[in-house]
C-alpha cells in the first residue's frame, strides 16, 4: 500500500469548520491573502489541498490541527507510515 500524494480527492472538514466559525468563503480567502474564493472552494470541495503555509494559516484561523481539518487523509498517511516504516504508535514529545 503506497500513499498516493496525487489523489483525486482530499476529504476534509474545511467547509463545516468554516461555517461553524461563521465565516464566508470570501472572508477566509481574503485573510489567507487571496482576492477571491476560488482556491478555498477547491479545498473545501476536496479537489485540491492547500500548501503548507496556507494549511498553517487555516489551523491558526480555525484554532484546529491538521488532523482536525483533514481527519481521513491524516489517518491514511499515518497508517501508511506506521505500516511501511514499522513506527511505534507511541508518540514521544521532548
Amino acid at each position: 500500500m503506497g500513499v498516493n500524494y496525487k489523489r483525486r480527492t482530499y476529504p476534509n472538514m474545511l467547509k463545516v469548520i468554516r461555517q461553524n466559525a461563521g465565516y464566508s468563503q470570501l472572508h477566509v480567502a481574503k485573510i489567507l491573502g487571496h482576492n477571491n474564493a476560488v482556491m478555498l472552494c477547491g479545498w473545501e470541495n476536496e479537489k485540491t489541498m492547500p500548501n503548507g503555509i496556507s494549511l498553517i494559516k487555516l489551523c491558526v484561523l480555525y484554532n484546529k490541527t491538521p488532523k482536525e481539518l483533514y481527519p481521513q487523509y491524516y489517518k491514511h498517511i499515518e497508517r501508511y507510515l506506521l505500516e511501511t516504516y514499522h513506527l511505534s504508535t507511541e508518540r514521544h514529545h521532548n
